[in-house]
């Protein structure tokens, strides 16, 4: 099944204004003043947004470009009858030189590194989670897919981090969660267990060359919150996904899969086991927001040797190939 990477995106408007000096920080907060209200009101996504301005050499105008997306078709027609938009496109009419000029694309495309980043740096990126859920007397092999998920990790700097001649990526994450409704357990919110470690790893296939492509594995724990309580999956047992082939960073659109198998689900507040999880796959199927570290710090660049270990562990317990989907895994025919 092929994945649209970037199916959130449509719509993206870009539009051209010029104006004086003397208005154009009017006209830049007129602009931005727009985005609220079409944000306020549901008709634009949360991204992309850009307020670009400029002075081009050897003119007395001043040159503003906004890009944002809309919600949808519907969202663009509905806008020229909302009484606020239409009160902030005239202030921003009554300060530009001209009709500006209105452009329309389908995608916002962002790019990928074909090899690891020298810098390190913050992704903020939305994917989906998938696994088996049994909780005793409730729930039997519920395949929970939680789509809306978000992922927050911290990407270390190109380098050989282990002395074995590959160059590597330590990948920590800081925060990842998501939600869906189950119908015997009611709302429930996947996260990640703060008190056991959540990272991966990315090493290069080759010492020359291009970093890519490379093999990736992921180690997270789960706490699932639930109106019975939170539920830990098992502390001394975390959900491996990968190894995988990884061909660009960030690796949107890559599938991992879990070779982990059933783990017990631990009641937090009892200590007493009340079901098991069979861990799916992780899929990041966007990016939201990349950001370049501005100073080196240890604490997020350095990884723990055990990370090495488990990447060395799963890649010879899979003989080198990538891991196998499981009954688990996103797309499957009885998929909740």
């Amino acid at each position: 099944m092929s994945i649209n990477v970037y199916r959130n995106e449509s719509l993206v408007q870009m539009e051209t204004y010029e104006t004086d000096p003397t208005s154009a920080d009017a006209l830049v907060t007129a602009v931005r003043s727009k985005w609220a209200t079409l944000r306020e009101a549901g008709l634009a996504g949360d991204y992309p947004i850009e307020v670009l301005r400029s002075q081009p050499n050897g003119t007395d105008k001043v040159r503003v470009v906004e890009v944002f997306r809309w919600t949808s078709a519907q969202a663009r027609v509905d806008a020229d009858r909302n009484p606020a938009y239409q009160a902030v496109s005239q202030r921003i009419a009554d300060i530009v030189a001209g009709p500006g000029a209105k452009e329309i694309y389908t995608q916002a495309v962002r790019g990928f590194n074909e090899n690891f980043p020298g810098t390190g740096g913050v992704e903020l990126l939305k994917g989906v989670c998938s696994c088996l859920l049994t909780v005793d007397g409730m729930v039997k092999d519920y395949r929970m897919s939680v789509k809306n998920g978000i992922v927050l990790m911290h990407r270390s700097p190109r380098m050989d981090l282990d002395g074995d001649g590959y160059n590597e990526m330590y990948l920590k994450i800081l925060m990842h969660g998501g939600e869906i409704i189950q119908a015997a357990l009611g709302p429930i919110r996947v996260e990640q267990n703060f008190a056991r470690p959540n990272d991966g790893m990315v090493r290069s296939n080759s010492k020359d060359g291009n970093d890519f492509p490379g093999t990736a594995v992921w180690r997270v724990s789960w706490k699932i919150q639930t109106p019975m309580g939170p539920l830990l999956t098992d502390p001394d047992q975390p959900l491996i996904f990968g190894p995988a082939t990884v061909n660009h960073y960030p690796p949107v659109g890559t599938r991992f899969h879990s070779p982990t198998g059933p783990v017990a689900l631990i009641h937090e507040e009892t200590g007493m086991r009340v079901g098991t999880l069979t861990p799916g796959e992780l899929t990041a199927f966007d990016i939201v927001v990349t950001k370049d570290d501005e100073i080196y710090a240890d604490v997020l660049n350095t990884p723990p040797a055990d990370i090495f270990e488990i990447l060395d562990e799963y890649r010879a317990r899979m003989n080198g190939r990538d891991a196998e989907p499981v009954g688990a895994a996103v797309g499957g025919p009885h998929e909740d």
